[in-house]
């Protein structure tokens, strides 16, 4: 599916942005990681060789609950990413929002793939005037990849990606990702 499409097909009356894995937020989660790990494995070296299975078992799943990098803004059960901030919301007839259907329905005419991992650090999240969550587009800047809440990808022309990064800077998201540029050859 193509941006333009997405857009087209959404029915909502407002949207939030998100903002992920950045902030104070992150780097004290980051930190509060980093010390269970490593209380962790100090436990194992002192572990009783009947107390190693359930140490080993306990590392693993600290580690699959803390790969948090690889997730989506919302999960299955809609709950949001525990370092998601909203940013701003505005409704659907503002112009912001007006914009940001101008730059998704860009035709795509020149698709570019990185070969990287995605990290969604922004997002943007639909509602209906009953306050309900309808759609989520998660957004890596790194890698210019989209994805909806269910893992969709959604292509976009690769220019669309730098006017949608200074959209959200604009409304005050902090991207540290330098633009793309055409390498020689």
């Amino acid at each position: 599916m193509h941006t333009a499409d997405y857009w087209r097909s959404l029915k909502f009356d407002y949207l939030t942005t998100y903002s992920l894995l950045r902030g104070p937020k992150w780097q004290h989660l980051l930190a509060a990681m980093r010390q269970e790990k490593d209380t962790s494995r100090r436990a194992l070296l002192t572990a009783t060789p009947a107390e190693l299975p359930e140490l080993r078992e306990r590392l693993r799943r600290i580690e699959r609950q803390n790969d948090l990098q690889t997730r989506l803004t919302t999960n299955a059960n809609r709950a949001y990413h525990i370092t998601a901030t909203p940013t701003a919301t505005l409704n659907r007839g503002s112009l912001e929002v007006e914009e940001l259907g101008r730059i998704l329905q860009t035709p795509c005419q020149d698709l570019r793939y990185m070969m990287c991992a995605p990290v969604f650090r922004d997002a943007l999240a639909f509602y209906n005037a009953e306050h309900e969550l309808v759609g989520v587009l998660n957004i890596c800047f790194g890698c210019n990849v989209m994805q909806t809440e269910s893992g969709q990808d959604v292509e976009a022309d690769y220019r669309v990606y730098e006017q949608l990064r200074k959209w959200f800077q604009r409304l005050g998201h902090q991207i540290e990702v330098a633009a793309y540029e055409e390498r020689p050859g």
